[in-house]
């Protein structure tokens, strides 16, 4: 990647730039800018069009309501380059098991009640108003059958065909959730920034949509992230101190078999689930592999 684009357009000639590689980090180009001054910054280039714009939109919308990094300059992608968003740097680490304590398990879930105080008009994808739907289903099982497409040719037909049964069995579940109101969709500690046991921004907005808020719950779970017993209880009494705590644990079955699908369907596509992400396919198809046997139990 070009980096000297961006630092002209950006008047960014005289600084030091590090690239940032994570594992939390798999589609975007992330650096720390530091200029002359020693003034900090993070460059995010968004090879995808629609994450860069949806990117944008969220830190906007959320600067105030909850700790997101404050937008400096973007550039518009083009066809010569990606688009691209200087932003504050947000100091501190990203959230480690032992960073965990009371005080933070409950302002996380504040944080997160907050986000979900966002009440939207209908539910897709904010960045394209006149497509949004009213009814859950439509907009969930959009999703779902992308998703599963991308994972043709790569999953076997009859696990597919499971998938897709799962989903007829359960559609009832979809009536009742909460929303639709802002989610984050990878609400988890790797896009969670913490300094002195306290939370300072909540990081990687490219996911977010205008969907329910038993999402949120699912990436938690999900990937086995959830903070210890002992402080996901405050965690929850954090968001319920903001808002109703939704039903989340009905759905989790079905919002994590399509968190699975998701994630399997990128790394198949790019070509990366056998080197740079074969740890997280690998943690994906398991859980897939496993939900299969719960799928035969619905025949």
């Amino acid at each position: 990647m070009d980096l000297e684009v961006y630092k002209k357009q950006l008047a960014l000639e005289a600084a030091t730039f590090t690239h940032i590689n994570h594992a939390d980090t798999i589609i975007a180009e992330v650096y720390k800018v530091v200029m002359p001054d020693k003034k900090p910054f993070i460059l995010k280039i968004c090879p995808r069009i629609d994450d860069y714009h949806r990117e944008v939109l969220f830190l906007r919308q959320l600067k105030g309501c909850i700790p997101v990094p404050e937008i400096i300059a973007t550039i518009e992608p083009s066809s010569s380059y990606f688009g691209a968003i200087l932003m504050e740097y947000v100091k501190g680490e990203l959230l480690k098991d032992e960073n965990w304590s009371n005080d933070l398990a409950f302002e996380i879930g504040v944080a997160l009640a907050h986000l979900h105080n966002n009440q939207t008009d209908g539910y897709g994808d904010l960045t394209k108003p006149k497509a949004l739907v009213r009814e859950p289903n439509l907009y969930f099982n959009e999703k779902f059958q992308e998703e599963l497409d991308e994972c043709k040719g790569h999953l076997p037909e009859n696990l597919i065909e499971k998938c897709n049964m799962y989903l007829d069995n359960y559609q009832n579940l979809l009536a009742n959730v909460d929303g639709p109101c802002i989610v984050h969709r990878d609400f988890r500690p790797g896009n969670m920034i913490i300094w002195h046991g306290s939370l300072q921004g909540i990081i990687d907005w490219a996911g977010a949509r205008s969907g329910f808020a038993e999402q949120d719950f699912c990436a938690i779970e999900h990937f086995k992230r959830a903070p210890h017993s002992k402080y996901k209880q405050v965690f929850l009494e954090g968001y319920s101190s903001i808002r109703p705590l939704p039903n989340y644990q009905l759905i989790m079955p079905l919002l994590q078999l399509g968190r699975a699908l998701a994630v399997i369907g990128y790394t198949f596509k790019s070509k990366t689930w056998n080197n740079s992400n074969s740890s997280l396919y690998t943690v994906n198809r398991q859980f897939l592999d496993s939900f299969n046997f719960l799928a035969n139990s619905i025949q």
